[in-house]
């Protein structure tokens, strides 16, 4: 391609050009690229293979609210406090309802088979062995089965100090110093090697609490969807549907421990008012009986019934007194703050309401943070900071109210003595009536009203059930939710296929070799005047000679033709060939040209420039003593340095012996008259040149010549080598072309022939 048709390249060509090189790096690559898909989409293949199942179980809850509204003091000293989705969340995924569950659902005993694609496979319920453990818990255990009566039993050191592998027998208990088990086989084991270990529940319950979720249809439904994943569906169901059975039971259980409670302080109440009910009544009947005293005056019974009412005030007083000093310690020690309740004080009580219904709000919020971050994290600080002020609110609150409840109490002991004032201006038969009635009256109504709360809390504990339940049990997972064996397979192949292109990519960039044709014409703009194919190493060089009707000695006459068009002269015309390097196929491409020349009848010389290191005589089979730099010492004509080269029509001039300036004799008038005779002597002259790269002797030789051919060899010769070019070009050389030599794949009509070769020089 010569520099105006290089320069004349529109867009749509350099796009076009842009794509073949883009396939021609693929095409290159290929086998590579489909190595590393075909290796990560084998890996992706083996990792979905190897993952277990995993198995989703759901269960839905329906969750209410305790909205508790009355004031009875005895049902506000045990109530709940109102619930959140948050604080229920936190409930049904705590420590102890995992391990009540986990007492009902073995998670501890593991049993695997080992396939024989070494896949691991758990047996639930399917285990051949029945294995006891009294001790040696966490160690994994390697179980072969022998015969009916035998097994191999082996530990693997790993990080252990020790290790163990004998064979044992079934049914018998195994004893050393790390541990102590027992392998009963109870069916017919399948496979050849099994695994079993024994977890300690309490290194279970984070790993199961893990795989428990809990979320809300929303934030103001009260429907809990509770789901548990596990790589066995079975236990997957069982593992979730006792977990609502757990959480519904614990509700219950709360609340009639809270009435087994209520009743014993009833009880308690009841044992004390009976005793004084009877002691009063007794006192009240003796003295009737005595002083024959019956009725009382209207003055007297009216006194006694505002005392009554003013004893039960009183009572009823020093019973909040007590719930709220029970409050205050519990805020103040910070114990059970999720489920305080200040319901059934009987005060103006809003505002601390809202006090508390944030407190349990950050506790749950600091609670959920301290499960992703450490405690000096800052929004753990800052949810620390509000718990205390909101603290000392309360605090506060219950303070002012336990203040309000004294100055009652003391109002209504102020009303009481006054009332027994009054009875102390009766006379004395009357006011010891009075007395006595006004203390079995007020023991009466007491007892009366502990009696009616005990029935209370008895039909209740009686009949309490839940107020949550279950809505749709967990059914058994018939398919696995992950892993997406078909998903991770085929991003498996798109990341292969990805990673082998960037590959192919990579590599073709860094690759600062010669690949092909068009890394040539995007370097330089000297044309290529033909395109060599490979050929195998031989030790003459001859090829042509050997099949002068094969493809390679057709390119050499297309190679031919080129050379004597760019000459421009029928005969007595001059070829110098070079190259950066050595290796790049200057003495091959030297033989073989002249080889194909000699065959079209043409008389031939080739010259052996490298004066340095000398090999063309090496290749004809010639001595080297008389040659080009004897000549040119004036040691030798002419005539006794032309030696036959074998072949007919073809001459050789080698380089003689080695001499200490080669440079400066190839720039004698010396060499130029031996250029002169040669073009009188011979059809074409072919000067072998040592690379220009390393030496500049071949730079006088190109000069001299009709033609001057610089050789590149693919995937060898670096694209740095074409600047050499370029200079040259640049320097005045027009006769230059590039021979594309060693050429895997030479284009010839509409197809391409390749060969497969071994390096040559």
């Amino acid at each position: 391609m010569d520099g105006e048709n290089f320069n004349n390249y529109t867009d749509s060509d350099k796009d076009g050009a842009n794509f073949k090189e883009v396939f021609a790096i693929i095409f290159k690559y290929k086998y590579s690229i489909l190595f590393i898909t075909a290796l990560i989409t084998f890996l992706a293949f083996a990792y979905a293979y190897y993952k277990p199942n995993i198995y989703r179980a759901v269960t839905t809850l329906e969750i209410t609210a305790n909205n508790a509204n009355n004031n009875d003091i005895l049902s506000a000293a045990v109530s709940k406090g109102a619930q959140n989705n948050a604080m229920e969340t936190e409930i049904i995924k705590s420590r102890f309802i995992t391990n009540q569950v986990l007492n009902k659902v073995d998670f501890a005993k593991r049993y695997f088979a080992i396939n024989k694609f070494y896949k691991k496979i758990e047996l639930y319920k399917k285990s051949p062995f029945d294995i006891k453990v009294k001790k040696g818990y966490g160690i994994l255990f390697k179980i072969s089965p022998i015969s009916d009566e035998k097994c191999l039993l082996t530990v693997d050191k790993n990080n252990k100090k020790w290790s163990y592998s004998q064979e044992v027998k079934y049914g018998e208990w195994i004893k050393n110093n790390h541990f102590e088990i027992k392998i009963d086989k109870i069916k017919k084991p399948l496979y050849k090697k099994y695994l079993f270990v024994d977890v300690f529940s309490k290194y279970l319950a984070d790993d199961v609490r893990s795989r428990l979720k809990v979320s809300f249809v929303s934030s103001n439904a009260g429907v809990m969807v509770v789901s548990f994943e596990d790589n066995i569906p079975s236990r997957a169901q069982k593992y979730v549907n006792e977990v609502a059975k757990v959480y519904l039971k614990q509700s219950i259980e709360y609340k009639t421990k809270e009435a087994t409670k209520k009743l014993n302080f009833i009880n308690k109440q009841l044992a004390f008012i009976k005793k004084n009910l009877q002691s009063s009544a007794k006192s009240l009947e003796d003295f009737k009986r005595n002083t024959n005293s019956i009725n009382l005056s209207a003055k007297a019974n009216m006194t006694i019934e505002r005392s009554a009412k003013l004893e039960t005030q009183l009572e009823d007083l020093l019973l909040k007194k007590q719930v709220v000093a029970t409050l205050y310690k519990q805020v103040k020690n910070g114990i059970g703050l999720e489920n305080i309740s200040i319901v059934g004080i009987g005060e103006d009580t809003n505002s601390l309401m809202g006090m508390v219904k944030q407190l349990q709000d950050a506790i749950i919020q600091k609670r959920m943070l301290l499960q992703d971050f450490t405690p000096a994290y800052p929004e753990v600080v800052k949810v620390n900071s509000k718990i205390r002020e909101l603290k000392k609110s309360i605090i506060f609150s219950i303070r002012n109210i336990l203040k309000m409840l004294v100055e009652k109490e003391k109002l209504v002991r102020k009303s009481i003595a006054q009332e027994k004032k009054l009875i102390l201006k009766l006379p004395q038969n009357e006011r010891i009536l009075t007395n006595l009635k006004r203390k079995y009256l007020v023991n009466e109504k007491i007892y009366s009203y502990l009696l009616e709360k005990r029935s209370e809390v008895e039909i209740i504990k009686a009949s309490t059930i839940s107020q949550n339940r279950i809505i749709d049990k967990a059914l058994l997972p018939r398919y696995p939710i992950k892993p997406k064996r078909k998903f991770i397979i085929a991003i498996g192949f798109v990341l292969g296929l990805f990673l082998g292109l960037v590959l192919a990519f990579v590599r073709s960039f860094l690759n600062s070799k010669i690949e092909s044709k068009e890394d040539v014409e995007k370097e330089t703009k000297v044309p290529i005047i033909s395109l060599l194919p490979h050929i195998y190493k031989d030790s003459e060089g001859f090829v042509v000679f050997k099949d002068s009707q094969s493809a390679l000695a057709e390119s050499y006459r297309a190679f031919r033709k080129k050379i004597q068009s760019a000459a421009n002269k029928k005969s007595g015309y001059a070829v110098g060939i070079t190259s950066t390097i050595s290796k790049e196929g200057i003495s091959t491409v030297s033989v073989n040209l002249a080889s194909i020349i000699s065959l079209s009848g043409k008389r031939v010389i080739i010259v052996d420039i490298n004066m340095r290191k000398p090999k063309l005589h090496k290749k004809f089979n010639l001595p080297n003593s008389k040659g080009l730099s004897t000549f040119l010492m004036n040691k030798d004509s002419l005539f006794e340095v032309i030696q036959k080269g074998g072949f007919k029509n073809i001459d050789v001039i080698t380089s003689g012996i080695c001499p200490s300036n080669p440079n400066e004799l190839l720039e004698s008038e010396k060499f130029k008259e031996l250029i002169d005779n040669l073009r009188k002597m011979y059809d074409v002259i072919i000067f072998d040149t040592p690379p220009i790269g390393l030496v500049t002797d071949a730079d006088t030789v190109l000069n001299l010549s009709d033609v001057s051919l610089y050789i590149v060899r693919e995937n060898y010769s670096k694209k740095e080598f074409l600047e050499l070019v370029n200079s040259l070009k640049n320097e005045g050389l027009d006769n230059l072309y590039i021979v594309y030599n060693d050429a895997k794949a030479v284009k010839k009509g509409y197809g391409y022939n390749y060969s497969n070769g071994q390096d040559y020089y």
